[in-house]
């Protein structure tokens, strides 16, 4: 029994350190400044003076002014008059959302039944129309869109289209309407609305902006690589929404869903600008008293610093289960947004590669906060530790030097003489996807449901490295040439880095991979990493491989794989295993150990 009791204790000194370090490669993330993604046009909301009433003088401050207090919204969305464009009921929150600094556009309803094609040259005047009265009134439209919701007219009581009508319209008179056109806009992302658009280049010139809603729709549908592909200088926009409508504003921790969805937009639907169906409601941003909702403060962790012409940038989307990041830049700002839907409070350290800013004004928005100054998170090396509240929304604002888009990738060191270099682990392979609730509907405004939030859970773990067989001595490499200023940059490239060759040792340590040699803030040099020279080895350390895939790991940390939690407890009762087959004779048959999968839900 004293040997049972020993051997359980040898396996679990083999697991439970490779469980720490997954545990702390889990509970970090990465931001790359240098890695840019789609501009940002801004973050708002619907005004629809039929239905819901306009803004008062004050909630326009409210909604657009950013001081504080205040939500900082850059886009308003306005309906289109069905009869006469000749209207003043829009102008003044037009005019208010513009002196703040943001944009205004417009999407007309149009009465119930099917749009023929004939009347397109009398609709693109009427639509035409409109641009020119807003304009003259001192509320320039920045676009104008050709029709809300095409396929959800017939149940919404408004105008339906067909896909190749919207296709038609934009290629005939997308340029006739006075300013940008934006697309049909499908109730729910539907990618068959857009797809001949896409496709047609002339059509595609005409129109300005790809408009959609999100009801009903995945997160796994935001993507949209058609676009991607052949939408280069055009903007996607979500043009409506809303995550729920049958509880108040103040709901938590359901009000903190738009932040979730704000960030999914962002990262995975890479749209320009995120629009939430009414300012002002009991289940939006501002409540019917005209106080700012809870609601509201989590769309502010986006809207107050995140400002027009900002750029998001690449960064790790979800470090760990139930943990969003996104992250963005200015010439001068680098914005962390963190969304945490655990109940419980979740640590982590985020690297923030391409800034000399030292430190971050932190706001908070969780059940007890609103929109809460945290103080300062100061950056050691680049890096910030968090400590984020159950079931909170997070934002990171710093101002500094930020590297430019990258100096010219150096060319890399020769490749050293050392030791062979160990196996890289295999990328992660996705994982399963967490499935969210779907999002009540209340009957006043009938929607469809959002499906719920859908996110990628961590992937397995790569396989580890194969320790090197006692490389000798590196004969030394070549340093990089060095790579040029980048645009807006403020420091030339560094050039390749030396290599790390092969060690000399007692076991003899394997060598590092060769990598190209990197400019600060460049793109990755084209050539191998020159060899330093040999370090003594200390009985043989594994390889470590650089570059881990998304969501999987695969580095090799302190000669042990890193792995994740499941695999970390496999490899436990694979142990278990070895002794009870040892004991199988003195103890007879073992029952067999099913490990527990983690949760998906």
């Amino acid at each position: 029994m004293r040997r049972f009791r020993r051997n359980i204790a040898a396996a679990l000194g083999i697991a439970l350190p490779l469980l720490s370090v997954s545990q702390v490669l889990a509970q970090s993330a990465t931001v790359t400044l240098s890695s840019q993604k789609q501009s940002i046009r801004g973050f708002g909301g619907m005004v629809h003076i039929p239905w819901a009433g306009d803004l008062s003088a004050a909630e326009r401050t409210l909604a657009f002014g950013n001081a504080d207090g205040q939500l900082g919204f850059t886009v308003l969305r306005i309906a289109v008059p069905d009869g006469s464009t000749s209207t003043s009921s829009y102008v003044a929150t037009a005019k208010a959302a513009i002196a703040a600094g943001g944009i205004v556009y417009a999407t007309p309803w149009n009465s119930s039944g099917a749009m023929n094609s004939s009347d397109f040259a009398t609709y693109a005047d009427h639509l035409s129309s409109f641009v020119s009265y807003m304009k003259g009134q001192g509320a320039e439209l920045f676009a104008i869109g050709a029709q809300n919701e095409p396929d959800y007219g017939s149940q919404g009581g408004w105008r339906t289209w067909t896909a190749a009508q919207c296709h038609d319209f934009v290629l005939n008179y997308g340029d006739k309407v006075g300013t940008k056109l934006i697309s049909c806009e499908s109730f729910n992302y539907a990618k068959s609305y857009y797809d001949p658009i896409l496709n047609d280049s002339a059509a595609l010139a005409n129109m300005g902006v790809l408009g959609t809603h999100l009801y009903g729709t995945s997160v796994n549908s935001y993507a949209y690589p058609l676009f991607d592909q052949k939408g280069a200088g055009k903007e996607r926009w979500m043009t409506e929404h809303y995550t729920d409508s049958s509880t108040d504003a103040n709901s938590w921790p359901n009000a903190l869903g738009v932040a979730t969805e704000m960030h999914h937009s962002m990262v995975e639907g890479q749209f320009n600008a995120y629009t939430w169906w009414y300012i002002k409601r009991s289940y939006g941003p501002i409540s019917a008293s005209g106080a700012v909702t809870k609601r509201g403060w989590c769309m502010a962790q986006f809207s107050k610093f995140i400002r027009p012409g900002f750029y998001r940038v690449d960064a790790t989307a979800s470090p760990m289960s139930g943990v969003y990041l996104s992250a963005y830049k200015s010439d001068t700002d680098v914005v962390v947004v963190v969304v945490n839907t655990s109940t419980s409070t979740q640590s982590i350290t985020v690297s923030i590669n391409g800034s000399s800013i030292s430190s971050y004004d932190r706001f908070t928005t969780s059940s007890s906060k609103n929109l809460a100054s945290d103080g300062k998170v100061t950056a050691s090396n680049g890096s910030v530790a968090l400590s984020l509240d159950g079931s909170s929304v997070t934002t990171l604002h710093g101002t500094g030097t930020i590297t430019g888009a990258g100096g010219s990738p150096g060319t890399g060191g020769s490749s050293g003489n050392g030791g062979s270099s160990g196996t890289a682990g295999s990328s992660g392979t996705g994982g399963a996807r967490d499935g969210g609730p779907a999002a009540g509907d209340g009957a006043s405004d009938a929607r469809i449901p959002d499906s719920g939030d859908v996110v990628a859970r961590d992937g397995n773990s790569g396989s580890g490295g194969v320790p090197g067989s006692g490389g000798s001595l590196g004969s030394g490499g070549v340093v990089g040439t060095g790579g040029s200023g980048g645009s807006g940059g403020t420091t030339s490239g560094s050039g390749g880095v030396f290599g790390t060759g092969g060690s000399v040792g007692s076991g003899g340590s394997s060598a590092k991979g060769g990598s190209g040699g990197v400019g600060s803030g460049g793109a990755q040099g084209s050539g191998g990493v020159a060899a330093q020279g040999g370090n003594s080895g200390t009985g043989g350390s594994s390889s470590i491989v650089a570059g881990a895939a998304p969501n999987g790991c695969g580095c090799v940390v302190g000669g042990h794989a890193a792995r994740s939690a499941f695999q970390v407890a496999a490899l436990l009762l694979a142990a278990l295993g070895l002794i009870f087959r040892r004991q199988r004779r003195a103890a007879g048959p073992a029952e067999p150990l099913v490990p527990e999968r983690p949760s998906l839900g």
